[in-house]
């Protein structure tokens, strides 16, 4: 019976620091996230749909086919679809914008853009800010930074 109490201690006290501190927006906001003046929403609704993303971004530097992933790259920029919805994309480059309520970033922008926001230090010695709509939602948006807040990379996660 100690044993489990301790084992419990320690769990709990792993989870908590493990927990992430979200900046929560509205659904509305965080669906109407852009990237180069196109909302996640408009991304989202093209299904992956090599016409339809084309569309919606064109010119695409490789598009690849998996059974029911859809991968494209473009320059700096990448975006996956799973069973056609979206599941993640990650911007690397600064030739990339990404508007979070009127407040527009890109790679190397300081964060103070964004104003108050919550940083999550990582055990690894990173750092990032994340969004959702709510906490614990399946799906995020992260901004990871520098030690200057300096933005290193931005990426979507759908997790299933």
């Amino acid at each position: 019976m100690k044993n489990l109490i301790i084992i419990l201690m320690l769990t709990v006290s792993s989870l908590a620091k493990c927990q992430i501190n979200s900046n929560i927006i509205t659904e509305t906001d965080f669906n109407n996230i852009k990237i180069n003046n196109v909302s996640i929403n408009n991304i989202k609704s093209t299904n992956g749909i090599y016409s339809q993303i084309t569309s919606t971004i064109p010119y695409p530097i490789i598009e690849k086919i998996e059974e029911d992933y859809y991968y494209y790259v473009y320059n700096g920029f990448n975006i996956c679809f799973s069973e056609n919805e979206m599941s993640s994309f990650e911007i690397i480059k600064n030739n990339w914008n990404l508007e979070i309520k009127g407040k527009t970033i890109k790679i190397g922008t300081n964060i103070s853009i964004l104003g108050n926001v919550k940083i999550n230090n990582q055990k690894d010695g990173g750092r990032s800010i994340v969004y959702q709509y709510c906490d614990g939602c399946n799906n995020f948006l992260s901004i990871y930074i520098d030690s200057n807040n300096l933005v290193k990379k931005i990426i979507y996660m759908e997790q299933t």
